[in-house]
């Protein structure tokens, strides 16, 4: 496996943040009183020609912030349909993904957090994956427009997983695994305008029992406020499974350019 170069493009994401905080301005340690927020989102993708795709993305979530801990529940699911002249209509990708956390003294320096996540996915071969863990996080700088983070944790892993069988044979039965994995996460957030900014985050988590075997996510999103809590945003996201292919997949990569419209209230 090609470790170094699939990270590349995490590197350079990494040293990127870097420099950005370099930049930024120190901390601010002010914290609101007790805040309810939720959101709504609606995206989409549709790409015609010898091959029509069409991607839609939804997402629901809800937090809870006030100066001693930060409650957090996501909700996210994904569909895409590719046209093909040989085989006609195919679902080709089906994903979703539940997380929560719970992060103590969210506005401090230095906090501690619990996290734990459900997912499945037909385009990564995955039919059920479970994991929770804790973590530390480190603000490394924040003012009102800027906010650079990064963290390290470490959780543990259940999955449920489909098995590669030649062309014409029956099905595998389901393989159940269980690992332990470190979990780092960088995440930058910036605000450009009173109305535009952007949010980063890179996060990569090997098997801790072999460092090839891992899991790594790029999301990028740009978004510009049209008022009254209301969002467009363009978002770019890459998954990576490094065992992905041999479990039947097509690749180990899974990406998505997705353009969309949000609100919070």
């Amino acid at each position: 496996m090609r470790l170094g170069g699939d990270l590349t493009g995490l590197s350079c994401s990494a040293a990127l943040l870097a420099l950005a905080a370099a930049l930024a301005s120190p901390l601010s340690a002010q914290a609101p009183a007790e805040v309810w927020e939720r959101t709504l989102e609606l995206s989409g993708n549709y790409l015609y020609g010898n091959n029509d795709q069409v991607i839609v993305s939804t997402r629901a979530g809800v937090v809870r912030n006030d100066s001693t801990v930060q409650l957090r529940l996501d909700g996210r699911f994904l569909i895409g349909v590719t046209d093909r002249e040989s085989v006609g209509r195919v679902m080709d990708r089906r994903s979703w993904t539940i997380s929560s956390s719970v992060d103590f003294r969210p506005y401090a320096a230095q906090s501690q957090f619990f996290f734990m996540s459900v997912e499945r996915s037909l385009e990564l071969r995955i039919r059920r994956r479970a994991s929770g863990g804790i973590g530390h996080k480190v603000v490394i700088a924040q003012d009102s427009v800027t906010r650079f983070d990064v963290s390290l944790g470490v959780l543990g892993e259940q999955s449920l997983l489909p098995q590669s069988v030649a062309a014409g044979q029956p099905p595998a039965p389901l393989l159940t695994t269980s690992l332990v994995r470190l979990s780092g996460r960088v995440r930058f957030k910036r605000r450009f305008t009173s109305r535009a900014g952007m949010e980063h985050t890179t996060s990569y988590r090997p098997d801790l029992a072999s460092f090839t075997r891992y899991l790594a996510t790029s999301v990028s999103a740009f978004s510009y406020s049209m008022g009254r809590g209301a969002n467009m945003q363009v978002s770019l996201q890459n998954d990576f499974d490094s065992l992905a292919r041999s479990r039947g997949a097509r690749s180990n990569q899974n990406g998505q350019i997705l353009v969309g419209a949000s609100t919070r209230f």
